[in-house]
């Protein structure tokens, strides 16, 4: 009987000494993590290291030894459980954070999608396409896209233009069956061509590979305690965020991490600027600049204002829509009242002037808007910045960051990048954490006078809108940014 019991005592203890054992490795495992994650504050992981020793070697002290009553052991080893699943939530919560920041950071394989499309009463379909007359709208990827689609439809006929109204009319007359173009030349069938009526549906889809350039325009430096520009480089579309697209949202932010304020620089769409990298004198849109990738946007601000952008951050309607769902929602104060429709996504809102309690969706319908002000884009781009400002002024508190974390991750793991790199981020994040002072956002906006040109180098041969700088404007906002950066 005697030895029976003495066996029972020693297989009890052996199972005390494995939960201990387990639940130990999952701690110093957790550690790791944290600091391999180095977003802590220092002080703070201090704390946290010497807090969790303590713990342990008197949870160890009151388990390990043969002599200890059972009651104690028992006590110790329902702590070691619960810290042990504590910090093996941990351990995934940490995993995921280091996951996304890597992820954020890749450089993304981006591409251009071209549509085949054709009229929506059709009967040209994608299995009969092959025997069809192929409408091409050429630009510089003209070489790759005939070399794609003859892979994919080696007997059609493909037919080049450079006129769009030509290309769209000989679809409609019959002359040709489909026609193949980015959104920017479809674009116009809402806006200069919405005279032609076109109903167009797709039918299958190209993807051509753009040239990665955008390491080329990053200036790193130490964003703990130096003012640094951001490019917020807004696409006009849900879904994946390595589309080539326009952007609707050109935004320098300027952060001065010392007086923990943020300068907001916003430029309408449809400013007429120079884009760099296709020459010294070529103009078109702000917004086609986001056709030759982010670099270009970034290169064309950097002319306009005289400025050096340091890094860049690249969202489209996804991410707006996700990141303020996951923070519970914001608060924005309208200046108008107004309505926004979108009837190819179904959705349909109503603002009021003053305080809007607003959903993802709700959110970026205030940010899109502009149809419905007199003064069309500039009023947009402020509503932009009000819903930029409220999701920092939420994001920034305490409250959100902790109860919210994994919700933000996943909501943009899949829709932002940037090429701030790890190490940045890390260390604002640090900072952050150490003081959790909230940031006073001052904003800017860039006017100018409506226009129209046929000088626009996506679409040349075309009388576009555009948006002609005003000097005065350009200059002081220029003005504003350089005296932000000094810092003093």
């Amino acid at each position: 009987m005697a030895k029976k019991k003495n066996k029972n005592k020693v297989v009890t203890n052996l199972i005390f000494n494995i939960i201990a054992f387990i639940s130990t490795v999952i701690a110093i495992i957790f550690a790791v993590y944290i600091y391999k994650l180095d977003m802590i504050p220092d002080n703070y992981l201090k704390i946290f290291i010497i807090v969790l020793l303590v713990i342990y070697l008197v949870l160890l002290c009151l388990t390990l030894p043969r002599h200890i009553k059972k009651g104690f052991k028992i006590t110790a080893c329902v702590f070691f459980i619960i810290f042990a699943c504590i910090f093996g939530y941990g351990i995934k919560y940490v995993d995921k954070t280091i996951s996304f920041i890597d992820k954020i950071n890749d450089e993304l394989k981006q591409k251009e999608e071209y549509q085949i499309k054709v009229l929506n009463d059709s009967k040209t379909t994608k299995d009969n396409l092959n025997s069809k007359k192929i409408g091409i709208f050429k630009n510089e990827n003209y070489d790759k896209i005939v070399e794609l689609l003859k892979k994919k439809y080696d007997k059609a006929e493909i037919i080049d233009y450079d006129d769009p109204i030509n290309f769209f009319e000989d679809l409609n007359d019959g002359k040709i069956n489909a026609v193949i173009s980015s959104n920017n030349v479809y674009d116009l069938l809402g806006t200069e061509l919405s005279y032609l009526k076109l109903d167009l549906k797709t039918i299958d889809t190209v993807d051509v590979p753009v040239e990665n350039t955008e390491h080329e325009i990053v200036k790193v430096v130490d964003v703990t305690n130096t003012p640094f520009n951001i490019f917020v480089a807004g696409g006009d579309a849900f879904g994946s965020i390595n589309k080539v697209m326009n952007t609707d949202v050109n935004m320098v932010v300027s952060v001065d991490p010392i007086k923990h304020k943020i300068l907001l620089t916003s430029i309408p769409r449809d400013y007429y600027v120079i884009l760099p990298s296709k020459g010294e004198n070529v103009y078109d849109k702000l917004t086609h600049a986001g056709y030759y990738g982010v670099g270009e946007s970034v290169k064309a601000v950097e002319k306009l204002l005289d400025i050096d952008i340091n890094y860049y951050a690249k969202v489209n309607f996804s991410t707006i829509e996700k990141i303020v769902d996951a923070i519970g929602g914001i608060e924005v104060n309208s200046d108008y009242k107004f309505k926004f429709t979108d009837e190819w996504n179904n959705m349909y809102f109503s603002y009021k002037k003053g305080i809007n309690k607003l959903n993802g969706k709700q959110a970026l319908g205030f940010a899109r808007e502009r149809s419905s002000f007199s003064d069309g884009d500039v009023q947009r781009v402020k509503n932009q910045q009000k819903v930029i400002s409220a999701i920092i002024d939420k994001v920034s508190s305490s409250k959100t960051l902790i109860s919210r974390y994994t919700d933000l991750l996943d909501a943009i793991s899949k829709s932002f990048s940037t090429n701030l790199d790890n190490k940045s981020i890390s260390r604002l994040v640090k900072m952050q954490l150490n003081d959790m002072r909230g940031w006073d956002v001052e904003s800017q906006n860039l006017v100018g006078h409506s226009s129209t040109s046929r000088n626009c180098y996506s679409i040349p041969k075309m009388n576009l809108y555009v948006m002609k700088r005003d000097e005065n404007s350009v200059n002081s906002a220029k003005e504003k940014i350089k005296e932000f950066m000094k810092n003093k």
